[in-house]
């Protein structure tokens, strides 16, 4: 417990330290919920850290790009190819339109959507500024990648960042089970605060499944949807938009809302595993393959955030 607290102290997040602090149950099962995680890595039941890993079922990969991406998405999705172990049919980049980002498509073979065909809205239509920082396109690109069902090929889609490459071998799907990332970070409470606006329903702080990446299922992502518009009474997308928190910079998660309604209702149809993500600088990028090399036993996939430089 002592353990515990003192990586709270050292959290610069204080709504989560408060929270926990007063409900030390929940605490205890977050903690607790990611030792087991880890543990089957320790004891061989991590099955992405498996040998010969392998998956015969087919996935479509979305992902959200811009310019400043370039360096880093050319690497994300050779790795994608490399490392992702089941049948990848197409690679969606959904984007604004630019002759960088055009020509990655071209060489990769992936296929470009325009971001602003997607939705009837595009992010000069939403309003989301907090203390001066304008906020939409962060909100804009969670609801493009909401609206992958609409263009993608197959049941089942992996919804990944443009700065998070692949270093090991790995499936999504496993014993008839998708399988679930779960963060070691602390949750972020208005995510949490934004899952009860959007499906009418509390859910506890216990497990944070903002990871970067997450496998989707249309017939689910539906679910969602339709469950979003009969709380909110207007089309999905609208309803998340309405919602908003607007003194929180980020105040509802594509990954959370989505990691948590699935697994609050259909718990049978999932298994939880730990991320294994690891974050390095930009300015790392030039020795990146001996990163990947180095990592591939510790972790799944390494982030190259354009904000941790």
């Amino acid at each position: 417990m002592i353990k515990i607290i003192d990586q709270l102290s050292n959290d610069l997040n204080y709504p989560i330290i408060k929270y926990y602090l007063s409900n030390p149950l929940i605490l205890l099962k977050n903690r607790f919920t990611i030792l087991l995680l880890k543990l089957k890595k320790i004891i061989g039941k991590d099955i992405n850290f498996s040998s010969g890993v392998k998956s015969n079922i087919p996935i479509d990969v979305v992902m959200c790009a811009i310019d400043k991406d370039y360096d880093v998405l050319v690497h994300v999705i050779d790795s994608i190819r490399k490392y992702i172990k089941h049948p990848i049919c197409n690679i969606y980049l959904i984007c604004p339109i630019s002759e960088r980002i055009s020509k990655i498509a071209k060489d990769k073979k992936c296929i470009l959507i325009d971001e602003n065909k997607v939705l009837p809205i595009t992010k000069k239509n939403i309003i989301y500024t907090v203390n001066g920082q304008n906020r939409s396109g962060w909100l804009f690109q969670q609801l493009l990648k909401w609206s992958a069902d609409k263009f993608v090929t197959n049941e089942y889609f992996l919804i990944t960042e443009a700065d998070t490459a692949y270093c090991r071998p790995q499936v999504f799907i496993h014993n008839h089970k998708v399988l679930i990332p779960v963060s070691n970070q602390f949750c972020h409470l208005p995510y949490f605060a934004a899952i009860k606006r959007l499906i009418g329903k509390k859910v506890d702080p216990i497990i944070n499944l903002t990871s970067h990446h997450s496998l989707f299922e249309k017939t689910k992502l539906k679910a969602l949807k339709h469950t979003i518009e009969k709380k909110c009474k207007v089309v999905w997308w609208q309803g998340i938009i309405n919602k908003i928190d607007h003194k929180q910079g980020a105040s509802v998660s594509d990954y959370e809302t989505y990691g948590q309604f699935v697994y609050l209702n259909y718990p049978d149809d999932f298994e939880k595993e730990f991320w294994y993500n690891h974050s390095f600088k930009r300015s790392q990028l030039k020795d990146i393959k001996n990163i990947i090399r180095q990592s591939r036993n510790k972790y799944k996939n390494i982030s190259f955030h354009s904000y941790d430089e």
